[in-house]
């Protein structure tokens, strides 16, 4: 045999290794997972979506590892623009031909959605998530591990303020989500812890007041956010708050006290009725609230300065106007206006007030 055939068959041999070598090293890639958990991991394919754009999203949740041999394999299985928009709960363990195949037949997650409304206290959350019917969630298990804020500290640095034993009241982001049927509990709480950290971020480095702690802010803006009806004079009665907790206002309003009547609901809310009218009540009834029960501490109309915690669920105008109040005067009442139904009257005396609360009680009935 010459040289040059010798040539020649060597040269095929190593070519045919090659296409042995690389043809193993693509199906023990495709064949590979690119994790070994088993946890359902919720991903979405968008209307439109290329196949690249999907294979840069599984790589992105590490679902795959190689985006182009995702690209590649749909393409030689002609399913390029065949897989289906939606959202899926796929598995890193799961293989590239196991993936694929779950989007091409469009098997979805079954989600439901909910609304948590701005203003919301923690049980009232539980009871929009327990009527769910999901698989994995009660009302009752949901309220235990809300109760539990310790429990997620770790992983968000915005609850390194929480106090020890503190739950996550406030920290429960009002807003629309749809959840997976099959989630569980922690999985709903922390995708709305998320969806906190996201709208805290939004403004965090705009904060104005002198003690910019989450956990103060977030408990004045639940007081804000149920004191307010119109989201334009949240900063004003978030500068009347900030502005009675001032040592130079302790004389001419309350000794520190926020006087906020809203933490009185909150300590008697109750089951079917979380926020209750004070009009029947005296003034000493409001004021003994709670005097006998864990909440005392949250009367602002007996206790001095913030309560320990929030009251509610704030929204992000509520957030804006706790970290951003209204400077332009130093507020110290507010009082609904007579003349325009859901907004107040604000003034810097008592005088003025009572002139204002006056007003409010003459005020011809509808």
């Amino acid at each position: 045999m010459s040289k040059t055939v010798r040539a020649l068959c060597l040269g095929v041999a190593l070519i045919a290794l090659m296409v042995t070598c690389v043809g193993s090293i693509f199906l023990s890639e495709v064949r590979r997972p690119a994790g070994a958990s088993s946890e359902p991991i919720a991903f979405e394919v968008a209307p439109g979506d290329s196949t690249s754009v999907i294979a840069t999203k599984l790589r992105n949740d590490e679902l795959i590892r190689v985006p182009q041999l995702f690209t590649l394999l749909v393409r030689m299985q002609d399913l390029d623009g065949k897989l289906q928009a939606g959202r899926y709960l796929l598995r890193p363990n799961m293989t590239m031909s196991q993936i694929i195949s779950a989007l091409q037949a469009g098997v979805k997650v079954e989600e439901v959605q909910v609304t948590i409304v701005e203003g919301s206290r923690l049980e009232q959350i539980a009871e929009e998530i327990g009527s769910l019917g999901l698989q994995n969630v009660t009302e009752e298990g949901f309220l235990e591990a809300a109760r539990n804020g310790s429990a997620f500290k770790n992983s968000y640095f915005k609850l390194s303020s929480l106090p020890d034993g503190a739950t996550l009241e406030g920290y429960l982001f009002p807003d629309t989500y749809r959840i997976a049927a099959t989630a569980t509990v922690t999985e709903v709480i922390e995708t709305m812890l998320d969806r906190f950290d996201e709208q805290y971020t939004s403004f965090e480095k705009q904060i104005r007041i002198s003690d910019p702690n989450v956990h103060k802010i977030v408990t004045m803006a639940s007081i804000v956010q149920r004191e307010a009806t119109q989201p334009d004079e949240m900063p004003k009665i978030a500068a009347v708050f900030w502005n009675r907790l001032k040592p130079e206002n302790a004389g001419e309003f309350g000794g520190g006290q926020l006087g906020a009547d809203p933490t009185v609901q909150y300590i008697l809310g109750q089951k079917g009725n979380w926020w209750p009218k004070l009009d029947t009540l005296s003034a000493d009834e409001i004021r003994q609230a709670g005097q006998d029960s864990p909440k005392a501490a949250y009367n602002t109309r007996a206790q001095g300065g913030l309560p320990p915690g929030p009251i509610s669920s704030p929204g992000l105008d509520a957030l804006r106007a706790a970290a951003q109040p209204d400077d332009s005067a130093p507020y110290l009442y507010f009082v609904a206006a007579c003349d325009k139904p859901g907004t107040h009257k604000f003034t810097t005396t008592n005088e003025e007030f009572l002139k204002f609360e006056q007003e409010l009680l003459t005020c011809p009935k509808p």
